[in-house]
């Protein structure tokens, strides 16, 4: 593991950008992810500590709701102006211990593939707010899960969902308590059904280039999907589980 040799906490966007530009900087927000960064380097790090930058308002907006990027899950968790269904993913994301400093923009940046919270933010139609040293960057979080380059040198700021619309979620864990093996989250709006789903990828995905129109639908898409295989179940086992949790999270919707 690698050595800190500095820790920062900037007050000001601009310095934190200058500082993320630093070699070997490593940003947190609540730090319940810095030890997987701080094994994935070299050499010593300098860590640049984004609580003091003022990132951490839930509200609603005209057309739905802006989570700051040093939000708490506890916090959305908590926040009576969320979605039910929003407020049970973040409370299902990690024990309370964590939930209390793990944040919004934690939780994006590490893109777990197993998180029912990034699912159901994709199926929100989710945006991500990136502060880049050329200024403001709008980007979907499901191109920004796809391709992660986008990070390099940026500042999760906040992360929009669009509001209205219902939605279910279908799961599979050990225990109830436990972190779903695969989980189906499916939300229905204007313009139309979106689904989308974790422990099938290197990161969850969405159903942007597939039509869904029933639960039929859902489990067809689910099931052309190759999942990685690890110690609670085999890639096999997943895509079983993903295509029944789709059809599931879909039918109750529709």
């Amino acid at each position: 593991m690698s050595t800190v040799s500095a820790y920062w906490r900037p007050l000001a966007l601009d310095g934190a950008l200058a500082l993320a530009h630093r070699d070997g900087a490593v940003l947190i927000g609540g730090g319940t992810k810095v030890n997987a960064a701080l094994s994935r380097s070299s050499g010593p790090v300098e860590i640049v500590d984004l609580q003091g930058l003022g990132l951490d308002r839930i509200e609603a907006t005209p057309t739905g709701y802006s989570l700051g990027a040093t939000a708490t899950l506890q916090q959305i968790a908590d926040e009576k102006v969320m979605p039910a269904e929003v407020r049970d993913a973040a409370r299902r994301e990690a024990p309370s211990t964590l939930r209390a400093a793990a944040t919004v923009g934690g939780c994006v940046a590490s893109g777990d593939w197993e998180s029912e919270f990034l699912a159901t933010l994709l199926v929100c139609d989710a945006t991500v707010t990136l502060a880049q040293a050329t200024g403001m960057k709008d980007i979907g979080l499901d191109e920004l899960l796809a391709d992660r380059r986008s990070l390099r040198g940026a500042i999760i700021t906040r992360v929009c969902l669009a509001g209205g619309g219902s939605i279910a979620a279908a799961r599979t864990a050990r225990t109830p308590a436990d972190r779903p093996i695969v989980c189906a989250v499916a939300r229905r709006a204007a313009g139309g059904v979106w689904l989308a789903l974790s422990g099938v990828a290197a990161t969850p995905v969405l159903n942007r280039s597939a039509m869904i129109r029933s639960g039929a639908d859902g489990a067809a898409w689910a099931a052309r999907l190759d999942p990685p295989g690890d110690f609670r179940g085999s890639s096999t086992y997943r895509r079983a589980l993903a295509a029944t949790l789709a059809r599931r999270a879909v039918e109750a919707i529709t």
